[in-house]
This record gives structure tokens, C-alpha cells and sequence, in this order.
């Protein structure tokens, strides 16, 4: 999970997944010439309690 590039909006206790990785993705982002347009919208897996 990048928070330049992406853009979290769900998180998941996951015990399969690294923390702070990227599960899902459900929209894709974009750049132009390097520099981001939009981010993209992720589902990221965090440490379970």
C-alpha cells in the first residue's frame, strides 16, 4: 500500500495477508506523464486483533 498512488477505502483483518497490503482493488487509477491523476480505490489488509 503506496498512499501516493493508492487510496484505502476498506480495511480487512486478514491473518493470511501482510499488513498494510493491497487485497482488492475496485477502481483503477491513472497517471499522465509519471504524475497521478487519480488514485486508485483498494481494499488494504491490516493486522488482526
Amino acid at each position: 500500500f503506496d498512499p501516493n498512488i493508492h487510496h484505502a477505502v476498506e480495511t480487512v483483518a486478514d491473518a493470511g495477508a501482510e499488513p498494510h497490503t493491497v487485497v482488492e482493488e475496485y477502481q483503477r487509477g491513472y497517471n499522465f506523464k509519471g504524475k497521478p491523476l487519480r488514485p486508485a480505490m483498494v481494499k488494504v489488509a491490516v493486522k488482526p486483533s
